[in-house]
């Protein structure tokens, strides 16, 4: 995601629960890709729709998978972050 601040816990979540990306993609019925891209931080955006997927595949809530990490600033396009 194009931020800093909010982490996405998905690889920990699979680890937790012996899953692994692949079958995760196939429960839910998401791209690997997306599945991938959210993991590695290249995400631009979560649909709500991503997001309950994902939840209802691992049984979490929103709040298991992604996480505020206020020391870290979001960085703005074209100059730092204030």
């Amino acid at each position: 995601m194009n931020t800093q601040m909010i982490k996405v816990n998905l690889t920990e979540l699979l680890k937790d629960r012996e899953i692994s990306m692949y079958r995760l993609a196939k429960d839910t019925q998401l791209a690997y890709t997306t599945l991938w891209k959210l993991d590695t931080g290249r995400a631009q955006r979560i649909g709500f729709d991503v997001l309950e997927k994902i939840c209802l595949g691992l049984e979490c809530s929103p709040g298991d998978l992604l996480s505020v990490e206020p020391g870290k600033a979001a960085k703005k396009k074209g100059g730092a972050a204030k």
